[in-house]
């Protein structure tokens, strides 16, 4: 079995968290919105609503507004964006190409839409990547961003912070616009192929090495393995992380760990109802 953490890991990791700690007591407070991008199809619809549903339960203190990037191959139906648009958060479903994240043109069409998403926005707002299949379980991880000077910020704990992986990223707007200048002066294509990348997570990181950003590369996202090992969302996780990425190919167990550590009992059977949406 892999060990989530390795001993070498637990200086970085000390590290990380009690930078995120001091940053939540010391750091200045500010209101960012967070705009969240979310890339979607029809048959993610149960883990996607699940992901929003828990932003209402969850992300109280932040200015969250989202974005759901809908696959024109695979689209939501009429029924999942109403569900979507149901509930209490700013949503907009927009038709989009698959962007998985695998290659240059899915990578390209991904930064089309961040560029969407910076419209409107300050630099001092942030635009982030967030997949169907992660539900947040606390806002600590938002709170610390508000009050950090960093213009991008990732998870990087499950690959020995060699990178910020994908699932949750956070940009600054600022930085985000930086990445779009960079890239209408270079051919992405090109750009990619010497870098020897074909990954979106790994791409962006590659970006932000190029224009120079402020990365915080910390620690909040939970993986299915650390989940078993800690025998589910105790204090501890919750103390160590903001999210669950549940990137099991099967993902009945992402429904199944919001309900049991996240939902109220009496609030399940209307979340239940609405998973089955057509």
């Amino acid at each position: 079995m892999r060990l989530p953490i390795t001993l070498a890991q637990l200086p970085t990791l000390a590290k990380q968290i009690a930078e995120r700690e001091y940053r939540l007591v010391f750091g200045k407070p500010t209101e960012p919105v967070f705009r969240l991008c979310y890339f979607s199809c029809q048959s993610y619809f149960p883990y996607l609503y699940c992901a929003l549903h828990s932003l209402v339960q969850t992300v109280l203190s932040s200015r969250l507004e989202v974005l759901v990037f809908s696959d024109t191959d695979m689209p939501l139906s009429d029924a999942q964006s109403e569900a979507l648009m149901a509930l209490p958060l700013p949503v907009r479903v927009i038709p989009w190409p698959k962007s998985v994240g695998w290659g240059a043109e899915q990578i390209g069409w991904i930064w089309r839409a961040y560029a969407l998403a910076c419209e409107g926005l300050s630099d001092n707002d942030f635009v982030a990547r967030i997949d169907s299949d992660v539900f947040f379980f606390n806002d600590r991880i938002f709170r610390a961003m508000a009050r950090s000077p960093a213009e991008f910020v990732g998870d990087g704990h499950y690959v020995d912070f060699e990178y910020c992986q994908g699932g949750a990223y956070f940009l600054r707007v600022s930085a985000a616009r930086a990445v779009l200048k960079y890239l209408e002066s270079n051919d992405l294509t090109q750009v990619l192929a010497q870098a020897q990348i074909g990954v979106e997570d790994r791409a962006v990181m590659h970006f932000a090495r190029q224009v120079g950003l402020k990365t915080w590369m910390t620690c909040f996202m939970m993986f299915p393995d650390e989940l078993r090992n800690a025998g589910g969302l105790t204090a501890i996780s919750r103390f160590k992380f903001s999210c669950l990425h549940f990137t099991s190919k099967n993902k009945a167990g992402m429904i199944d760990a919001y309900m049991a550590g996240v939902l109220p009992p009496g609030d399940q059977l209307a979340f239940r109802s609405v998973l089955g949406t057509p």
